[in-house]
């Protein structure tokens, strides 16, 4: 299965487990500590105004946000990129945070699979998991994997979806370049 397919069963995949979803918490909730080889991965629950929050913290730096899910092939697959672009490019400016359609109750997988992806920037959960309202609340267009940059006033610069037949990871560094 190609990326672009495989985006496509995962924009499916989600709108089935959307569903699937019951309702989560609407505050942010520490998640508890991990256990063996995840215990370096850090990772909180969040909402849509509490996310707000964070990216206000981060005003004058470039910052990406990823939107992922450990069930979505293509998002596993650019995820190493992501980290990547925190390692090179983190001295210049560029703040990468994380955030996962994984219902919270599944934190432990989403801990172990950050910390074996050595995704040291900030983690979180939607509160929402991954129904529908994740979609809405983050303003994600299409599925996951989803991409916005935001440039150093705070303002939305540009969003990469799977829905576009792929995402393709020089876009998102030309893009970023821009702005650094």
């Amino acid at each position: 299965m190609n990326l672009v397919s495989a985006s496509f069963a995962c924009r499916y995949t989600f709108a089935a487990l959307a569903g699937l979803w019951l309702a989560g918490c609407a505050k942010v909730l520490p998640v508890g500590p991990a256990q063996g080889p995840a215990a370096g991965a850090t990772v909180a629950v969040i909402d849509e105004a509490a996310f707000a929050k964070v990216l206000r913290q981060h005003g004058g730096k470039v910052v990406l946000v990823e939107y992922w899910a450990t069930w979505c092939l293509p998002c596993r697959e650019l995820f190493p990129h992501t980290v990547e672009l925190h390692e090179r490019l983190a001295d210049k400016g560029l703040v990468v945070i994380s955030v996962s359609l994984d219902d919270p109750q599944q934190e432990s997988s989403v801990r172990q699979f950050l910390a074996a992806a050595g995704a040291t920037f900030e983690n979180f959960i939607s509160a929402y998991g991954t129904g529908s309202k994740s979609m809405d609340a983050f303003q994600i267009e299409g599925g996951v994997p989803y991409f916005q940059i935001y440039d150093r006033s705070g303002k939305l610069h540009k969003t990469f979806a799977a829905g576009d037949g792929g995402i393709d990871p020089d876009a998102i560094d030309r893009a970023i370049a821009e702005l650094l």
